[in-house]
C-alpha cells in the first residue's frame, strides 16, 4: 500500500498517511474536515489521499489541529493555503501557531530540549492564521456534531476530536496504542504525565466505539473497554510506562 493510500477507519472517516504521521479526514458534514496536516514536505501525499477520495483540496472547509507539535503542524500554512480553509486550534495554542509565541521545543527534558533544538526548530511550518480558537466541549460548525475535548497533558492545548455518528474518538497523541495495548503518550515528548492521565479518566466519560491515534493503526471495536481498563491500570499502578 503506497504512504498516502487512504484507509477508512468508521463511516465517513479516513486516515491518510504513514505510522509517523496520521492526518484523519472527516466527511460527511456540509464540509470537509481535516485533523492534523502532518510533517512539514508532506503537501504531496496529502493531495494525493485527498484525490483517492475524490476530493480536491479546496473541499476541505476547516483544518483542526490537535496540537502544534510538528509532526502535526509542520504542512499547515502550506494546506491553509491551497485549501483556503478555515483553522481551528484549542486557545491555549493559537498564539504559537500565529508565530506571536516562539514554537515550544517537544521535549520536556532540558538536555534533549537544547541538544535537538537547531533540528526542531527547522520542523515548523510558517506561522499560520487561527480562525476558530477552541474550548473544551465546543462544536465544530460542520453541520455534524463534532465534538472539541480539551485533554491537556501531551501539550498544554492538545484537543480529541468525538465525532457522534460513528462514535469515534479522535485522539492525536493523548493516547497511544502499541502491542496491542492501549497506553498514555510518550513520557520523551509530553509535558505533563500526571495530566495527561487526568485527561485519559476524563475521556472515560465519552461514548466510543473506535479510536484514531496520530502514529498507530486505529483501534476499532472495544475502544471504550480498552480506556476504562488503562485508566484502572492507572488507578491501581500509578503512573503507566509508556
Amino acid at each position: 500500500m503506497r504512504l498516502w493510500q487512504p484507509v477508512e477507519v468508521a463511516r465517513g472517516i479516513h486516515q491518510i498517511g504513514p505510522h509517523w504521521a496520521r492526518v484523519t479526514v472527516i466527511t460527511g458534514g456540509r464540509e470537509v474536515v481535516l485533523v492534523d496536516t502532518g510533517w512539514k514536505g508532506g503537501m504531496g501525499m496529502l493531495k494525493s489521499g485527498l484525490k483517492a477520495l475524490g476530493l480536491a483540496p479546496d473541499d476541505v472547509g476547516l483544518i483542526v489541529l490537535t496540537h502544534y507539535h510538528p509532526d502535526h503542524s509542520g504542512s499547515l500554512n502550506r494546506m491553509a493555503e491551497a485549501t483556503g480553509a478555515a483553522v481551528a486550534v484549542h486557545s491555549e495554542e493559537a498564539s504559537i501557531l500565529t508565530g506571536e509565541e516562539a514554537c515550544p521545543n517537544p521535549f520536556p527534558n532540558r538536555l534533549l530540549a537544547a541538544a535537538s533544538r537547531p533540528v526542531v526548530d527547522r520542523l515548523y511550518g510558517l506561522p499560520c492564521a487561527v480562525d476558530l480558537e477552541l474550548a473544551d466541549g465546543d462544536l465544530l460548525p460542520v453541520g455534524q456534531r463534532v465534538q472539541a475535548i480539551h485533554t491537556p497533558g501531551h501539550t498544554r492545548g492538545s484537543t480529541c476530536l468525538l465525532v457522534a455518528d460513528s462514535k469515534t474518538l479522535i485522539a492525536g497523541d493523548a493516547l497511544q496504542y502499541r502491542f496491542g495495548k492501549l497506553r498514555p503518550p510518550s513520557r520523551l515528548v509530553t509535558q505533563d504525565m500526571r495530566q495527561a492521565e487526568e485527561s485519559i479518566r476524563k475521556l472515560s466519560d465519552f461514548d466510543f466505539d473506535t479510536i484514531c491515534f496520530g502514529h498507530f493503526r486505529p483501534l476499532r471495536g472495544g475502544a471504550k473497554e480498552a480506556l476504562s481498563r488503562l485508566c484502572h491500570r492507572i488507578a491501581a499502578n500509578g503512573p503507566v510506562r509508556a
